[in-house]
């Protein structure tokens, strides 16, 4: 009895665990999400940043404002990018990913901010945070359908 048991346990463990797994193609076209958005941020201003949201997605902003829609949230990027995100530098410290189900990916992406503008003075902080970005595979292409930005502390990552 106790060796059914166990194969039984193995078995649903086997094919559970694998069901879901992320092909290695899907996992560096989300990679490379990520840098496109990097490269929007450090190089563009924040042009190019909302390339692979879905038309109808939502971000929300380490203050807890809501965006809708690829447009708005592109516009929104660069629209920090003209004041107090000005000339700052995006660093990717850490990425997690994991299939929810086929065709839905979540993914936590680490990252760091140098060269923020503090108001009403001339230094520059570094932030901290974690974009949680739910991606979705539309037409054999990944696309972000939402995004919840959260600052963490200096030593959470």
């Amino acid at each position: 009895m106790k060796t059914h048991l166990k194969l039984s346990l193995f078995l649903i463990l086997l094919f559970t665990s694998s069901a879901f797994a992320l092909e290695k193609s899907d996992q560096n076209s989300i990679n490379k999400i990520v840098e496109h958005f990097t490269n929007a941020w450090n190089l563009h201003e924040g042009k190019g940043s909302a390339d692979y949201y879905a038309e109808d997605a939502d971000f929300v902003n380490i203050f807890g404002m809501a965006f809708s829609g690829k447009e708005e949230i592109e516009s929104r990027h660069v629209k920090i990018h003209e004041t107090f995100l000005k000339g700052s530098i995006f660093e990717v410290t850490d990425l997690k990913m994991r299939e929810a189900k086929p065709g839905i990916v979540i993914a936590h992406v680490y990252w760091r901010v140098n060269g923020i503008q503090k108001p009403g003075t001339e230094s520059k902080q570094t932030m901290n945070g974690v974009f949680t970005h739910a991606f979705i595979r539309n037409n054999d292409k990944w696309e972000i359908t939402s995004t919840q930005n959260t600052l963490v502390s200096n030593n959470m990552n």
